[in-house]
């Protein structure tokens, strides 16, 4: 199999798999936020985004198609699908693959089971309207508590992207904030990649839920603009717009 045919293969299951999702979890009446979404409305907002969270270029600078295949090969990876045609034919992903797999060898192994682009919405009660966020995120599970992975090219950075998985997903499963972690795995095409471990908590719950409400309420139109699931903006930032940080 070619690396073409691979990516076309793995394109046909993440448009059939999103699909099945949205047969499954969207209903005619629910008015469903994604990413995409709330995106749009942060574009003319700045000023009621987090600190530190102020807009910038969603996507990277460098090649978004070399970047959009590495997120197919990750699927394909832990589709347990095969990988060598594309890691071949692309140096740069086979490198990002083997920098993820020393980061996070933990998600790598065979007893670990990883829900990648796993689906998860949340109520969130705006006035007497009830809208649902919804975010695509890749899941580990320890002793039922949910673990958040997020690879991309981007900078080590708590995103409100980032934000906005974590307080979904300790929604929709009735966890503690407490108890919930986000990995970050930021790639870099010349930089070495990087791990942020962080760690929720109530707090920070309670400040994301207050930001999405004032953020929806304050838009000139707080209904989504699609009640179809479509794949939500990553975290990638313009990596030469913003100075190294280092962790």
């Amino acid at each position: 199999m070619t690396a073409s045919s691979c990516i076309l293969a793995v394109r046909i299951i993440n448009l059939q798999l999103t699909a099945a999702w949205e047969r499954c979890y969207i209903l005619p009446t629910m008015s469903v936020i994604n990413l995409a979404d709330i995106q749009q409305i942060t574009k003319t907002q700045q000023q009621l985004l987090l600190p530190s969270q102020k807009y910038h270029p969603n996507r990277s600078a460098f090649d978004s198609i070399v970047a959009d295949n590495f997120s197919l090969v990750m699927r394909q990876l832990f589709l347990g699908m095969t990988v060598e045609p594309l890691l071949n034919a692309y140096p740069q992903i086979a490198q990002w693959v083997s920098q993820t797999q020393e980061l996070a060898p933990e998600i790598f192994k065979s007893r670990k089971k990883l829900l990648v682009d796993n689906p998860v919405i949340a109520p969130l009660a705006i006035n007497d309207d009830k809208q649902f966020i919804q975010v695509l995120t890749n899941i580990a599970f320890k002793q039922g508590i949910p673990r958040l992975y997020e690879w991309a090219i981007r900078h080590p950075h708590l995103s409100w992207q980032d934000r906005v998985k974590l307080w979904t997903t300790a929604r929709q499963y009735s966890v503690n904030p407490n108890q919930i972690q986000l990995v970050v795995l930021a790639l870099h095409p010349v930089k070495p990649a990087q791990r942020l471990d962080v760690r929720w908590n109530k707090k920070d719950q309670m400040q994301t839920e207050k930001w999405l409400i004032k953020l929806l309420t304050q838009s000139p139109d707080n209904k989504s603009q699609s009640n179809i699931a479509i794949p939500e903006l990553s975290s990638m930032v313009n990596l030469e717009a913003i100075p190294e940080v280092k962790i």
